[in-house]
């Protein structure tokens, strides 16, 4: 079974992590995914780069560096879990139709994912990255 685990260095994204290791088999794999949003450097980003001290790089390049920080984290995670089947992606766009999109192409049978991660309090008003995602999955998805 392939399993989509979409992080964005929130401590619900850290649980899902867990959750997922343990759902995976020997032959399950995990495929960590962080999506950056497009347009103007999100909030979430800005508060985890902050946090982790991430300094020094372009605008443009901002982005991809915090997502590779989120990653690492994710990935040692995993790897402390003692999963060896994994792989990563980074993909820009609207958040919830790319973890979506990424679960279809990729042929993954369930998405495991924080009910809430690091988004504003938008996400309140206008729903939230795991209700758009539940709404149209291609998979199973667990919260």
């Amino acid at each position: 079974m392939k399993i989509l685990v979409p992080v964005d260095g929130s401590e619900n994204a850290f649980r899902a992590i867990d959750l997922a290791c343990r759902l995976a088999a020997a032959t399950d794999e995990l495929l960590l995914l962080n999506v950056v949003g497009r347009g103007e450097l999100p909030e979430e980003l800005q508060r985890y780069a902050s946090v982790e001290h991430i300094e020094g790089p372009p605008q443009w390049q901002y982005e991809q560096v915090v997502a590779s920080e989120m990653i690492s984290a994710a990935l040692e995670r995993v790897r402390t879990q003692g999963i060896e089947n994994y792989d990563t992606l980074v993909r820009t766009g609207d958040v919830a139709k790319t973890i979506n999109a990424v679960a279809e192409e990729t042929g993954a049978e369930l998405i495991v994912m924080g009910s809430r991660g690091l988004g504003s309090l938008m996400g309140l008003a206008f729903g939230s990255v795991s209700q758009k995602v539940c709404h149209s999955a291609p998979c199973q998805v667990i919260t």
